[in-house]
């Protein structure tokens, strides 16, 4: 008799469950998807179009630098004396031709007082020999002592004449060997400077370099020989310098922390010494179907573009490929040359949706 009971009452509990369930489900319904209730209301989106096109993409590397010397190439000016500047006649960037007066420089005090020293002693070998020559004469030398007074002569005058042929004598004017641009100017006026350190420095015009700084991980990328477009940063809309890579570093320039790249502009590059230039290096380059950017988006894992056929909007998965700042290479079947592309409006469509198309604004 009690099993009977429960029996019932379990029976009773799940016919009130299964009641509430149908009552909330009717006064509750699921809300259809996206494309149904799109379908059903009979909705008409409006979207402007562009033509899909064929052409050709390339993608791009960027990287920043300034134009420099040359290494190897640049003429270096100095003097193996001690010296004081007098006079500095040129500028850094300065434009020079052959001959061209650099600048103007005197021995040391040091070095004055040596070559002093040295004509003192030249005048003093010259009186001895003379004094010997005399004392031969009267029998009172011999000839050994001649030949000695006449090599301490020999040797005086030859010290003398190499301070002479350094330029210690007096004034001396640093000029240029060949035309070109000042790179450098390494003193001032009145300066002490020591035997063989760096006055100026010059570049001919055709012997500059452009040194540009990449990425650890892009490096892979870059060969020697490969052509690079030059772009005169502080002077946008001049048209690009072609150039090509000539040395990749392989090290980290610890100053920037990226990797030198050297580039070799066209011989008619009017770049000017330590100008800042953007470096644009083609990576990849394809001749394939392109749309704008605003195009494609994003739907879960994949790229969905959506093209108009008869007034409605036909969805297409789509791969992409290449891409640069306005434009993306994209790859599906059923994509033709000259398909209208939605590019605004995309967003809100879904597959079979009816389109009104606008004009572009």
């Amino acid at each position: 008799m009690k099993h009977r009971k429960w029996i019932v009452l379990v029976l009773l509990a799940g016919g009130l469950i299964f009641v509430t369930y149908e009552i909330t489900r009717r006064e509750s319904p699921t809300a259809p998807s996206k494309e149904a209730a799109t379908l059903d209301l009979g909705a008409v989106a409006s979207v402007q179009v562009t033509p899909l096109r064929r052409g050709h993409i390339e993608e791009t590397l960027s990287a920043f630098g300034s134009v420099v010397a040359a290494p190897g190439e640049v003429e270096i000016f100095s003097v193996p004396f001690e010296c004081r500047v007098r006079r500095i006649l040129v500028t850094a960037g300065m434009e020079i031709a052959t001959n061209t007066p650099l600048v103007e420089l005197e021995p040391s005090p040091d070095t004055q007082l040596q070559f002093d020293q040295t004509r003192i002693e030249r005048d003093s070998a010259a009186e001895t020999q003379k004094f010997v020559e005399q004392r031969l004469e009267l029998k009172l030398a011999t000839q050994q002592e001649l030949l000695l007074a006449q090599q301490q002569l020999r040797n005086a005058e030859a010290r003398l004449q190499s301070m002479k042929d350094r330029g210690i004598d007096g004034l001396r004017v640093i000029r240029s060997g060949s035309p070109g641009v000042v790179s450098l100017v390494a003193v001032q006026p009145g300066q002490i400077v020591v035997a063989g350190a760096v006055l100026v420095e010059t570049i001919g015009r055709n012997k500059i370099i452009v040194r540009l700084g990449v990425e650890n991980e892009d490096v892979v990328h870059l060969t020697n020989g490969q052509t690079v477009r030059l772009l005169r940063v502080n002077t946008p809309g001049q048209p690009p310098i072609e150039g090509r890579i000539h040395t990749i570093s392989h090290q980290v320039n610890p100053a920037t922390r990226l990797v030198d790249m050297f580039v070799l502009p066209s011989p008619d590059a009017q770049l000017l010494l330590n100008e800042y230039v953007e470096g644009q290096i083609v990576t990849a380059a394809h001749d394939t179907l392109i749309v704008p950017r605003a195009a494609v988006v994003p739907e879960g894992d994949q790229f969905v573009l959506y093209t108009v056929t008869g007034n409605h909007a036909v969805r297409h998965a789509v791969s992409v490929g290449l891409e640069n700042a306005h434009e993306l290479e994209v790859k599906a079947d059923g994509l033709a040359e000259g398909q209208p592309v939605v590019v605004l409006g995309n967003s809100q469509l879904v597959d079979g949706m009816a389109v009104k198309v606008e004009s572009n604004r």
